[in-house]
């Protein structure tokens, strides 16, 4: 039989424990992530005036220039500084702040360059005896406004979620997104690949995004390079880049019905909230694939030593 008359052979099924993990985790566990962490944090940020969480007034909030550069500075860019995280966040808000001032926020879209920006950061970690951390820092603040001024004379907006949404929608590509912002010195790949997972979640785009670029939407922390290697039914998951885990976790989403975004977060979730121990993965997962509940760790009170009373 020649080359054209060869038919492939046909795919095997997932198996169904595997299943009903991609399942729990996309339909249970991102929907917390979403209540629970992100959409309470981006509604504080963007001091949305209902006290219950309102999807349709964060999407209205986020899309304008100024509230999507707040975000980015502080949600997604020092998420990974540890203990220091809000800290920074707080001073990169601060920076902005000052460096609006009392004028309207187009003002700042207009400048040439961000250096303003960072030399306000700068005094502000000088006051606080902090710092500033140039070669971390400065890229990224700098780097982040002046992308937002680019947009701004591109097409008036300056949003970075408008951007990303209309570029979505118009092309179905998200590649050069990520590779613009990724290029801008101190932004990484993960905390870039989260902000495009969320505003892709936000409005609604899976679905719009070609499967290819997808893997721009998968951040892959520990919990999804552990995960990957129980429900990726390939070889040497533990040895595979992050870019390839994407890729299989967004495939395999597929197979099993579900949101690649909606297991991505689920799966974070699970880990950071529930799992909390490495060493309880496996037994946690076993839980999942079964339909038994599982429960949150609780972390045990810590014993006092012999000079420090005990709480009544």
């Amino acid at each position: 039989m020649n080359q054209s008359g060869r038919q492939r052979a046909p795919v095997p099924p997932l198996d169904p424990h595997s299943v009903r993990v991609f399942k729990r985790l996309a339909d249970e566990f991102s929907v917390r992530y979403a209540d629970e962490f992100l959409y309470p944090h981006l509604q504080r940020l963007l001091d949305c005036e209902s006290e219950e969480i309102d999807i349709d007034e964060i999407a209205e909030k986020i899309v304008t220039a100024r509230a999507s550069l707040v975000v980015f500075f502080c949600h997604y860019a020092f998420a990974r500084r540890g203990k220091d995280r809000e800290t920074l966040a707080n001073f990169a808000f601060e920076a902005l702040g000052r460096l609006q001032g009392d004028q309207e926020y187009s003002a700042v879209l207009e400048l040439d360059g961000g250096e303003q920006l960072w030399e306000h950061f700068e005094a502000i970690c000088q006051e606080n005896r902090r710092k500033p951390n140039e070669a971390q820092n400065r890229g990224l603040l700098q780097g982040m406004l002046e992308l937002s001024q680019e947009i701004y004379r591109d097409n008036g907006s300056g949003s970075l979620t408008t951007w990303l949404v209309e570029r979505v929608r118009k092309t179905r590509r998200i590649e050069p997104c990520f590779e613009r912002i990724v290029d801008i010195r101190g932004v990484g790949p993960k905390s870039t690949s989260t902000f495009m997972r969320d505003i892709v979640y936000i409005f609604d785009l899976e679905q719009s995004v070609e499967p290819a670029d997808r893997i721009y939407i998968h951040p892959i922390d520990r919990w999804l390079r552990t995960i990957s290697r129980y429900i990726v039914p390939e070889p040497n998951m533990e040895k595979a880049a992050d870019w390839i885990i994407a890729g299989k976790i967004s495939k395999y989403s597929r197979r099993a019905g579900v949101s690649g975004i909606a297991f991505n977060m689920g799966t974070t979730f699970f880990g950071q909230k529930l799992v909390k121990e490495p060493a309880r993965f496996e037994e946690m997962l076993k839980k999942l694939a079964l339909g038994e509940p599982v429960e949150e760790l609780v972390e045990p009170e810590p014993v006092p030593s012999d000079d420090e009373p005990v709480k009544s």
